[in-house]
């Protein structure tokens, strides 16, 4: 709950749009870069992506949603622990 309200604040600052969220066991597979995560939440301009690092550190922070590509559970390499 803290890392979201965290990541709310440090939300970009070209973004005025109302966030909207994915429902909690919705969350779509997504890819940004080398990152594996799932779809929090959403503006038109980006998306609030989290994922868990290599140690198992859990992170959240906002992409631009050009960026963000869904993926099909296949090509998911995320953690099942999300």
């Amino acid at each position: 709950m803290m890392a979201r309200m965290r990541a709310e604040e440090n939300r970009p600052i070209d973004d005025a749009a109302p966030i909207k969220d994915f429902p909690k066991y919705g969350r779509p597979l997504v890819q940004v870069g080398d990152v594996h995560g799932k779809a929090v939440a959403w503006t038109p301009s980006y998306g609030l992506i989290e994922w868990l690092d290599v140690s198992g550190r859990y992170h959240i922070g906002w992409a631009q949603s050009s960026r963000i590509k869904r993926v099909t559970p296949e090509e998911w390499k995320g953690s099942s622990q999300l």
